[in-house]
């Protein structure tokens, strides 16, 4: 075979297979990529159902939450049933249908309240707020129970007989040997309730008799009974010593609330 001067040609070898794919064999990849991304349409479909099923119950439940909330901080005489499904009241907080800041089907907001029949002592009303939405199969639910602060009470109770007693006040004595012959005074301050700031004494009474401790044991007590407790009087308690560095020693001024004990230390530094 002859060539033309300076053509340089190179035969192809027999069964060489071209370089690249051929039209068929991108055709069948096309087509079989196809087919597994059709398979998996339900599967993605099914994934992007249940997120937004989740979000959607996610915002029901901040809304019945937030919603609770609201209503405890209520007056309790305010938290009725047409109150807290109104669009007015309270500068429309309690508004029966909420849109979502991205749009879709409103969420509606319904609000019951209900009360114990008979009426219970103290009264409390309980609270139950159901959040749905067209479409969803889910109600989301949230409960309270609010009490009426007015008709709460408190009583506080120390001793056998309740908190106006009557007590006992015993004092004991580090010895009853450095006690003079004044003894021990106890005297009792009634309070005016009504005054304010703090109440003020409106009557000092020294209860009688004074007491003087045994002179044996050297560290035996004295004691007061049948006295009246409570937050409408005070107490205190002096002691006339002969070893004090003072020659009597008076205790801070107390409410009596139950049985009451203390000691004097009658010579401090001493024996």
């Amino acid at each position: 075979m002859r060539h033309a001067e300076g053509v340089t040609t190179r035969a192809r070898t027999p069964g060489q297979a071209s370089a690249g794919f051929s039209l068929i064999e991108l055709l069948v990849t096309v087509t079989l990529a196809g087919i597994i991304f059709l398979a998996m349409t339900p599967f993605f479909v099914s994934v992007l159902k249940t997120t937004s099923s989740n979000e959607r119950r996610v915002i029901a439940t901040n809304l019945a939450q937030a919603r609770v909330e609201r209503v405890r901080m209520l007056a309790f005489a305010d938290i009725t049933q047409n109150n807290l499904n109104s669009s007015t009241f309270a500068a429309g907080q309690f508004n029966p249908s909420f849109t979502a800041v991205h749009g879709g089907a409103p969420y509606t907001i319904t609000t019951t309240v209900t009360t114990p029949t008979p009426t219970a002592s103290p009264a409390y009303k309980t609270v139950v707020v159901s959040v749905s939405r067209p479409g969803d199969n889910f109600t989301t639910t949230a409960k309270t129970v609010v009490m009426n602060p007015a008709a709460i009470t408190a009583t506080s109770t120390s001793g056998g007989s309740g908190g106006t007693g009557p007590y006992s006040i015993t004092v004991a004595f580090k010895s009853s040997a450095e006690v003079t012959s004044k003894g021990c005074v106890l005297i009792q301050y009634a309070m005016n309730q009504s005054a304010t700031p703090t109440p003020i004494p409106t009557a000092t009474v020294t209860i009688s008799p004074t007491l003087h401790p045994a002179a044996s044991p050297t560290n035996s007590t004295v004691q007061w009974t049948g006295l009246t407790g409570g937050m409408g009087y005070l107490y205190t308690v002096t002691t006339y010593c002969t070893s004090s560095a003072t020659p009597t020693e008076t205790c801070q001024p107390f409410n009596l609330l139950s049985n009451w004990w203390m000691k004097f230390d009658t010579n401090p530094g001493g024996s």
